[in-house]
Formats: structure tokens, sequence, C-alpha cells
């Protein structure tokens, strides 16, 4: 009976919040629209699939990555508009003598320079889970780094939309990772009906990197795994990882972190679709169908620490797909946030004002 009062006040405490956060007045726009993209010919739609964005820290300097192709794009913020800039290939259509296919990016991070006239770094990570047939593909299974200049949020190379630059590294330690770690380990490389492991938000805190999962939702609990960033790249490191429970509720994951003063804005979703029957039967991660709004929550990043809830998003029905959170500002009080949904021409950018 505790458990059952204890579920039902997180569920009144998250809708009352609701309206801690209220709309902008501010309405956006894009233009020109983000590049739908093509892979070898093949037209991709790209530009209905932005998945995650993130800013060069204290510039209007960004970049946008996408779930279809194998290249991100850089665009600009201004008052109420986003301007779509150059496109950046990530990963080469061939490695090793084998194809790839979409990178499946769905987090991406800034992470600045540690000292003065030194670049900045973009990172960049696949989902690191089956496609939605069910395929293993390798392409999904990286995280990407490169660097920027710290002013102008331009890399510090030449590159190009068609190919991926020698200076763009990618490593898939954390591939072997994942299965290794304790409790959420046994649903790494199954597919997201299936509980299956799949990272969407990505943000880098101190020199550890954090990355949400979608999938597996244990119990009520999302994940965020917590990844030294020297590990990452260096195979020399032994890369140690933890997963850090949060009680998100029924069927809720992450689709994206953000880094903000004191700890991580947490952007929540449902966590599955269309979960098996196997994985209903299971109870794996509360009441069976369950539909949470998309909402927003606080977390300090310490593990142990409880996720506090903000609010769900007013407007947004639990059948759209928010999948990035931008945050524009932040004071005592408040938080100004940009909005992107998978789905909706150029992300449907929505600007929210979500109080602390």
């Amino acid at each position: 009976m505790r458990i059952l009062v204890t579920i039902a006040l997180l569920g009144l405490g998250l809708h009352a919040a609701h309206a801690d956060i209220i709309p902008a007045s501010q309405p956006w726009s894009v233009a020109p629209p983000f590049a739908p993209g093509a892979d070898n010919g093949k037209p991709l739609s790209a530009n209905k699939a932005l998945s995650g964005a993130a800013c060069v820290t204290g510039t209007p300097h960004c970049l946008a990555v996408n779930d279809e192709g194998r290249f991100a794009q850089f665009f600009t913020l201004g008052t109420g508009t986003i301007t779509p800039g150059a496109i950046i290939g990530l990963l080469p259509a061939v490695i090793n003598n084998g194809k790839q296919k979409e990178l499946d990016a769905e987090g991406v991070a800034y992470v600045p320079p540690e000292q003065p006239g030194a670049p900045g770094h973009y990172y960049v990570t696949g989902s690191h889970g089956l496609s939605r047939g069910g395929k293993l593909q390798t392409s999904r299974f990286f995280v990407l780094r490169f660097p920027v200049d710290a002013a102008t949020g331009q890399p510090t190379f030449a590159f190009s939309a068609d190919t991926a630059a020698p200076e763009i590294a990618r490593t898939d330690r954390l591939r072997a990772a994942l299965r290794a770690l304790p409790k959420v380990g046994r649903f790494a490389e199954e597919q997201l009906n299936e509980n299956g492991i799949t990272i969407e938000g990505l943000t880098v805190v101190g020199r550890t990197a954090l990355f949400g999962l979608r999938s597996p939702c244990i119990d009520r609990h999302a994940f965020v795994v917590q990844v030294p960033l020297a590990g990452l790249f260096d195979a020399t490191t032994p890369l140690a990882t933890s997963a850090t429970p949060l009680a998100l509720g029924d069927n809720a994951g992450i689709r994206d972190l953000a880094r903000v003063r004191d700890g991580v804005l947490i952007l929540s979703g449902r966590s599955d679709d269309q979960r098996s029957e196997r994985a209903e039967r299971s109870g794996a991660c509360g009441r069976p169908g369950a539909r949470p709004l998309p909402a927003v929550w606080f977390w300090s990043g310490v593990a142990g620490d409880p996720a506090k809830p903000l609010g769900t998003l007013p407007g947004v029905s639990d059948d759209m797909a928010a999948e990035t959170l931008l945050v524009l500002s932040e004071d005592e009080t408040s938080y100004r946030v940009l909005v992107l949904f998978d789905g909706k021409a150029d992300g449907a950018p929505a600007e929210f004002i979500i109080k602390k």
C-alpha cells in the first residue's frame, strides 16, 4: 500500500507542477529548412528526424544531429529563429570493408576547452541499439568526437557533407561496456519492444559523459549511464561505467539530457511504443500500455539523488515525440528551453519557461 501511495503522489506531483512550465510567447521559425540528406543517392528525411542539439557555451553556434543519416548540421540561434548552416559528414560509408548504414545519432554534447586558446569538442552518440526491424548495424554503436573553435563553433579542420574527415575520432568501446553493466546489461542488443538498450540523450558533467537511456525501463526506473571521458577514446584506459536508476514512472524513458548550473535537466517520454506481450507480462516498467506525457525533470547528476519532477510540457500530447531539449538561458528562478520534436519538419521548435 505504501508503494502505491508513493507512486500516486509522484504522479500527482508531476501534474501539479504542470503550471510551472509555461509556453513562451515567442514563436520560432527555421529558415532555410534543415537538409533532408541522402545516402548513396537514396533520399532521406533527416530534417524530420532531428534527435539532439547542443550549442557552444556562451554563443549562438550549435549543432543538430538526426537519426537518419551519417551527418550532422550546424545552425545558429537568433531571436526566435534557427538558421541551419553547413553539413558535416560524421561516419564513412565503409569501415574495414563493412558498409555503414545510418549512425542513428541520438545525442550531442559540447565540452568547452580546459585551457584558453584550445578548441572545444562536440561529442555525438549513436543509439547503441538495434534497428526497428531488429537488425544489428555496427554504424549505431559509435561515439564520435571532433574539435571546434570555441568562439565560432566551426570545426578546426576542413570538412564536407559527403565524407568524414580524419579529425573526427570514433570509438565503439561503449558497446562492450553496456553489455557488462549490472542490471541493464542483459538488455543490450535486444529490440526496443523487448526493453532493449537504446541511448537517446547525452551531456557531459565535468569529465564524465552521461548517456540517457530511453530503454530499458525497469520497475518504473529509467537509467543514466556514467562514463569517464578519458576512457572512451583511450584503449589503454579501463572503461569504468555505472548505471544510475531514476524513478520517472510507468513506461517512461529518457529522451534527452541537458547540462544546467547545478545538475542536469531530463526530458522524459514513452520508453516504448509497442512493448511485446512477453515484456508486458514481465511488468518491466509498470502499468502495461502506459503513455506518459513528455515531461522535464531536474537531477543533480549525483548517483543516489532522485530526479525532481518540474512538470509536463503544456500543449504536448503523449503521441508527440519530444526528443531534443536545448537550454537557451538560465537565471535564479527559471530555465528557458527549446524543445524539438521527432517526426515534425525542422523539429517544430517550441519554447518553454520552466520554474525551478
